[in-house]
């Protein structure tokens, strides 16, 4: 049956809006897994991000005095302690009482907070980490390797999140669209092997396998078969092809061959 090289197609878009400040790749360029194809970015994000940055690193470094409040915070009640059972047995004056009491209150709202310093450094870490997260998505990396087929936006435009910057063809994987007459759908299942034929490689078949076969039936594609087959319902299949080493382009048509099923 006839069927037609396709590639899977990939449009990558960031996360975030910003301004299209750099576009590594063009139109026709490969690509590589992890390699970096745009950059966006947003006016005072750098300066966001080191500001955060500075009140996170002032607020981690009062650690040490919150070690020294904790010691003082106890030093002091253990001193009001012993205070009331000096003063119990009439040892300690009522004015040095209250003299410790005071110092232990003091002790403890000093150590209150500081321990609130702990919470806002965990915040500004929070903040930076946010605001990083933000910067990185505005970095679209390629996810596998593959062709540029279209570049979407220029450099210099704002970009909506969302909004596809280019689109990669992967072409390492290309697949097969065929479609199977009605009556021979019952003599297909998924994960049988085909062979594909091509008249670019003659008497060098490609082997495949069958991934997909549409659940619902469809009229023949009229570009695709005979006038008498226009009319027949038939199957979308796709085909899976093992090994291409890459010489198979989207568009090629070819010629699957199945055995068929009893």
């Amino acid at each position: 049956m006839a069927g037609t090289v396709e590639i899977r197609e990939v449009r990558l878009s960031p996360l975030a809006s910003g301004r299209l400040e750099r576009l590594l790749k063009d139109e026709g360029d490969s690509v590589h897994a992890g390699d970096t194809v745009a950059v966006l970015n947003q006016p005072g994000l750098s300066a966001l991000i080191e500001q955060r940055r500075a009140l996170a690193d002032a607020a981690s470094t009062r650690t040490a005095e919150i070690l020294a409040a904790q010691a003082d915070s106890q030093r002091t009640a253990n001193d009001l302690a012993r205070a009331r059972v000096l003063a119990r047995q009439g040892i300690a004056s009522p004015q040095e009482l209250e003299r410790m009491e005071s110092a232990a209150a003091a002790a403890a709202a000093r150590l209150q907070s500081v321990r609130a310093s702990v919470r806002e450094s965990q915040a500004a870490h929070a903040a930076t980490e946010v605001t990083e997260s933000i910067r990185d998505e505005l970095t679209l990396v390629a996810p596998a390797d593959g062709i540029v087929l279209t570049r979407f936006a220029e450099r210099g435009e704002m970009i909506t999140a969302g909004v596809p910057v280019v689109s990669i063809g992967l072409v390492k994987a290309p697949w097969v669209r065929a479609y199977v007459g009605e009556r021979f759908v019952a003599r297909l299942k998924t994960g049988m092997a085909v062979t594909i034929h091509v008249d670019g490689y003659p008497g060098a078949p490609f082997p495949g396998h069958i991934t997909e076969i549409a659940p619902r039936a469809e009229f023949t594609p009229r570009a695709a078969l005979t006038e008498r087959e226009r009319a027949d319902l038939v199957f979308g299949i796709k085909v899976a092809i093992d090994d291409t080493g890459g010489r198979l382009k989207a568009g090629m048509p070819v010629r699957v061959e199945i055995p068929l099923l009893p």
